[in-house]
């Protein structure tokens, strides 16, 4: 929808024309109108305009003023200046700016229909053109370091899908990695950095570790570099040249990298402390891992980070190094472990209503359960609470609680004893998720409207007032982007929001017209229509007749 301004001092033209664009097709056009240039300018303090229509002769603040206000304030609205035959020396100066056309006052309603017309249509081509594509680029050339952290953060998290995972996505994105190949994973923690300075100074610490870190690795490794959860580092590696060879050459290439790394991150550490005082702990993968599988390695690394370096600073530790038979329990143990990424995935789908989406995502997160013969398991009771604690967070701050109590037994929710089994505890998880789509759907029906009909009771109550029936103004009262309501009353009342106050406007114009005491005049004010004229043209409009021959065929009957 394209909001239209009409700017004219004389009420009449102002009025005629607000009506006539307020009533044309296909061109979904929001209209609004002003009676001098100071009052057009408070609307743009408001919103946004997309066309103006306006007189080029205006007291106070004529034409070219306003239109260098306007410029100021929002440079790629669509000016059309009102102009007559002994005006055009005034208006040649106006129309050497972007943007900008005239109208003779004389060429009639069909040609200021045309000419707005024609101002949409270049919008809608100005938004192809080759010049923003262009722009377009640029920004993404700006972009594509978020990008690119972007990305490869989500390939850790599980966030990207594999078959995203390509050497095209990588070219676009500037990744300096071969998607055809493994990577290798590094971590590290600069100790004591949540306790000093500012956010900036803590930064710039991490920026320093990363540089030292760099003029060590780059010699030998393609790599990308990226700050995790604020303070710590991550390092997706490979050797410098991919190996199209045989396996040993490439297996020959990969342990050089690492017997590079374990003694170069040594001196890693020592310049760091050096340089700038910043204790370097450091966690390398024992071996290379395909992409596919990098977010399951990154959640074993990030683990040995936390549990196994604890509070000692400085360490260098290699996987390998850092198993135990412990250990190797802890890793059975993880398959029944939720990763906050899934956590995470589940809660997004669930607020965004991605029902199917979240229906897999449970199944694959708790198809381990089924393998599990006692209820009494730690680390399956673990998982459950997990998914049981996401979906009470979700209805204590929906406030569904009530409302899911009956239909899902919520007793069973924080028990996984009262299930008979895992299995039966998975259906029952799932039923849970089912019934919080269903309610969610319904809350969402009943809020939209509410809004609806707060609107509508609005439009009722101020028919008289066109300002405080604006689509700017009802969505100020909702607290929405006016779009965004115009979108949402249509799909909630199947009519546009100006079908509707057109609707009732007609609705009431009958009823006014049937007491004889009213004067047409009478009924245009109370209806907002402002003059009798206007109010005449858009009754014949909607009923074919006007409104006194409406008034005297009810006297008829």
């Amino acid at each position: 929808m394209y909001r239209l301004l009409v700017v004219d001092d004389e009420a009449i033209i102002a009025d005629g024309l607000y009506e006539v664009l307020l009533g044309v097709p296909n061109l979904e056009l929001d209209v609004y109108k002003a009676y001098s240039g100071q009052e057009a300018m408070k609307l743009f303090d408001k919103t946004r305009f997309d066309i103006v229509l306006t007189d080029i002769r205006m007291p106070e603040m004529d034409g070219l003023q306003l239109l260098e206000n306007i410029r100021a304030k929002w440079p790629r609205c669509r000016v059309i200046f009102l102009t007559g035959y002994h005006e055009f020396s005034y208006v040649y100066t106006a129309i050497q700016h972007e943007c900008v056309n005239y109208l003779l006052k004389t060429e009639g309603y069909d040609k200021v229909i045309q000419t707005v017309a024609q101002a949409v249509s270049d919008m809608e081509a100005e938004w192809r053109a080759e010049a923003l594509l262009e722009q377009a680029r640029e920004q993404s050339e700006k972009a594509k370091e978020l990008l690119r952290k972007d990305f490869l953060y989500g390939v850790l998290r599980e966030r990207i899908e594999a078959g995203e995972i390509s050497g095209e996505q990588f070219a676009e994105l500037g990744v300096p990695l071969r998607a055809e190949e493994p990577v290798l994973l590094l971590l590290g923690r600069v100790s004591g950095l949540t306790d000093c300075g500012t956010y900036s100074s803590k930064m710039k610490q991490l920026y320093r570790v990363r540089t030292v870190a760099r003029t060590y690795i780059e010699s030998r490794a393609a790599f990308v570099d990226m700050v995790h959860e604020q303070y710590d580092l991550v390092w997706l590696l490979q050797p410098l040249q991919g190996s199209d060879d045989a396996a040993e050459a490439a297996q020959e290439a990969w342990a050089g990298l690492s017997t590079f790394l374990k003694g170069s991150l040594e001196l890693v550490q020592a310049a760091c402390k050096e340089s700038s005082g910043a204790e370097l702990s450091l966690v390398l993968d024992d071996s290379p891992v395909a992409w596919g599988d990098a977010a399951e390695r990154f959640a074993q690394l990030h683990m040995l980070m936390n549990y196994r370096i604890g509070r000692s600073h400085g360490l260098l530790l290699d996987k390998q190094a850092a198993r135990s038979d412990r250990d190797m329990d802890n890793q059975k143990a993880n398959k029944l472990r939720v990763r906050p990424a899934v956590l995470d995935l589940l809660t997004e789908q669930l607020e965004h209503g991605r029902k199917d989406d979240f229906a897999r995502t449970l199944d694959e997160s708790t198809a381990a359960l089924r393998e599990v013969d006692t209820m009494h398991h730690a680390g399956a009771q673990e998982l459950y609470y997990s998914i049981a604690l996401l979906f009470l967070s979700y209805m204590n701050r929906w406030q569904l609680t009530e409302q899911a109590a009956a239909a899902i037994g919520l007793h069973k929710l924080m028990r996984p004893a009262e299930h008979e089994s895992w299995t039966n505890a998975i259906g029952y998880l799932g039923k849970v998720g089912v019934v919080l789509f269903q309610l969610q759907n319904q809350e969402e029906e009943r809020r939209a409207n509410a809004v609806v009909a707060t609107i509508q009771k609005h439009i009722q109550a101020h028919l008289h007032d066109p300002n405080e029936i604006s689509l700017v103004r009802l969505a100020e009262l909702a607290f929405f982007n006016p779009s965004y309501l115009s979108r949402l009353f249509k799909q909630v009342t199947g009519i546009n929001l100006s079908e509707y106050i057109a609707e009732v406007r007609m609705t009431r114009a009958k009823r006014l017209l049937e007491d004889p005491n009213l004067k047409i005049q009478e009924v245009a004010e109370r209806l907002g229509y402002g003059t009798a004229t206007n109010f005449t043209r858009s009754f014949r409009k909607a009923m074919n007749m006007t409104p006194q021959d409406y008034r005297a065929s009810i006297v008829n009957k």
